[in-house]
């Protein structure tokens, strides 16, 4: 690992733009677990999240990080699941345009379909990941920018609504 990237600022609370709460765990080998808490839609509970990241980031660049949710846990499942890939920035760093440690990823979700119908089956997002939870401004903002919809909840919700195939 080089000097100056402490894998354990990755570890803690995180809240994305629309308020769903992530809680991350690093280890030292490059290894992510936790949960991922929806704030939206009609998902329930936590569920599982793993992931991975750079162990030796260039110095001054973003930690290249990214995990999975799978949208099953003992309360429903969504046959779907979510990758995120992106970065990690200190918020610290000299010419770091971020000014507290961020996360800003895109997001692939996939739902399970027929195989007539895989060309629908993928939405891609982006999701931007910090400490503190968002004010009301900040997810009306988030909402209007289009972040809110189609969005992994609403996969979930849509599925719990007209069930598991259509």
């Amino acid at each position: 690992m080089k000097a100056g990237f402490d894998y354990t600022q990755l570890s803690g609370t995180w809240h994305n733009e629309l308020g769903s709460i992530m809680t991350l765990t690093a280890d030292k080998n490059g290894g992510l677990t936790g949960t991922y808490n929806s704030a939206v839609g009609e998902a329930e509970d936590a569920y599982i999240l793993t992931g991975r990241f750079d162990t030796a980031p260039l110095a001054d660049e973003g930690v290249a990080l990214g995990w999975a949710v799978s949208w099953k846990n003992d309360k429903e499942d969504a046959n779907s699941a979510t990758t995120w890939s992106g970065q990690f920035f200190p918020g610290d760093s000299e010419g770091d345009a971020m000014t507290t440690k961020t996360i800003l990823t895109q997001w692939l979700l996939t739902s399970g379909t027929k195989a007539g119908d895989v060309w629908e089956s993928t939405l891609i997002g982006h999701d931007e990941f910090v400490p503190e939870p968002p004010n009301e401004e900040r997810i009306a903002r988030a909402k209007a920018a289009s972040f809110a919809s189609p969005r992994p909840e609403h996969i979930i919700a849509k599925k719990k609504k007209y069930g598991n195939r259509q």
